[in-house]
């Protein structure tokens, strides 16, 4: 049996039930997990892990409502880190939901200090499995760089965590959705 693998949570702002386990994840492939080996199945099973979700660089998981993460966050961590180098994974390929959580992640966190840095913003609109639509606002907006951040940048590091996605898009002033042309939603 190989030594389980690095591994450290981060919370997900917003959702107090989910915890993306930051974690090497080869070779497993992404979307939505169905069946886990290793003790960190039955806790899919059984109800103390809601959902989890397989990217290239982490595990997204949600605790059932009655859980809490001080009770199960240590076990579910030892169990996932050894459950990856387990046979037995059964992931559902592809998952509309991943790919926006991996895409919001991308711009508002791992590339959100270089986006600020230029005076921009970026807001995921719509995706499906395959494809995201993002908004440039602030600086990015009408910056004659924005197609090298939007290709070079944000479409590199979403492949990287999620190898099904195909394309990015940016979407003009013209088809954003009513919402975000609203006073104070700085767009």
């Amino acid at each position: 049996m190989s030594k389980p693998r690095p591994i450290h949570p981060e919370a997900i702002p917003g959702e107090p039930l989910a915890v993306r386990w930051v974690v090497n994840t080869s070779p497993l492939s992404v979307g939505e997990v169905r069946k886990a080996p290793g003790t960190f199945g039955p806790m899919l099973e059984y109800g103390v892990i809601e959902r989890a979700l397989v990217e290239g660089d982490g595990v997204w998981t949600w605790l059932a409502p009655e859980q809490s993460w001080a009770e199960h966050g240590p076990r579910i961590r030892d169990a996932l880190s050894s459950a990856l180098d387990l046979e037995g994974w059964e992931v559902e390929g592809g998952s509309a939901d991943l790919l926006r959580l991996v895409a919001t992640d991308v711009v508002g966190n791992q590339l959100a200090g270089y986006i600020r840095s230029h005076g921009g913003q970026i807001t995921v609109v719509a995706n499906d499995a395959e494809s995201v639509d993002l908004d440039f606002g602030g600086a990015c907006e009408d910056c004659p760089a924005s197609g090298q951040t939007l290709h070079q940048r944000i479409e590199t590091a979403i492949r990287a965590r999620y190898p099904k996605f195909k394309t990015v898009r940016r979407i003009g002033k013209g088809n954003r959705p009513a919402w975000l042309n609203m006073p104070g939603q700085n767009c």
